[in-house]
């Protein structure tokens, strides 16, 4: 009798083991699964940014850039808040080409699409100030592309404001 118990539980215990033992593979298997596809899209984002990288600044060296950073926004007077139609918004003459420019519509609003590297933007209207406004980012050459919102203000000739 004692026999038949103990055979029993071990032939109950060795299924148990091999069931454990399966399961276990299983769960290694999947984990060794999801770290291998987490390294093999870490290395594949990691080769496309640097790729970007060298694709730009290999097209801001041979002197083919494409303007891919939107800088948008509205031009108004610094003391009525008011809208400056028809406003000249261009990257900063002082810098280095190519240069892009824009003009700003009716309502004072302007799109300015130019190269994503920082630098200075010029705004200027007939009877007021001109104004430099640094736009762009450090990371440009990791992320190329971006928008940008800018609400200049500029000073009027006969005003008293002190400049900034």
């Amino acid at each position: 009798m004692w026999r038949g118990l103990w055979r029993r539980y071990r032939q109950d215990r060795e299924s148990q083991e091999q069931t454990e033992s399966g399961e276990l593979w299983i769960r290694s298997g999947l984990r060794l699964a999801i770290v291998f596809a987490l390294l093999f899209g870490g290395v594949f984002f990691a080769f496309w940014w640097a790729g970007s990288a060298v694709r730009f600044s290999a097209a801001r060296a041979g002197d083919r850039s494409l303007p891919t950073w939107r800088v948008s926004g509205t031009v108004r007077d610094a003391l009525t808040r008011q809208p400056i139609p028809w406003a000249l918004v261009e990257d900063d003459p002082a810098g280095p080409p190519p240069f892009f420019r824009a003009d700003a519509g009716y309502r004072g609003d302007f799109l300015l699409i130019t190269l994503a590297e920082p630098h200075r933007i010029r705004v200027s209207a007939p009877g007021y100030h001109p104004v430099s406004v640094e736009i762009g980012r450090a990371w440009f050459l990791w992320m190329p592309r971006g928008n940008e919102k800018k609400n200049i203000d500029l000073r009027p000739l006969h005003s008293q404001i002190p400049p900034k």
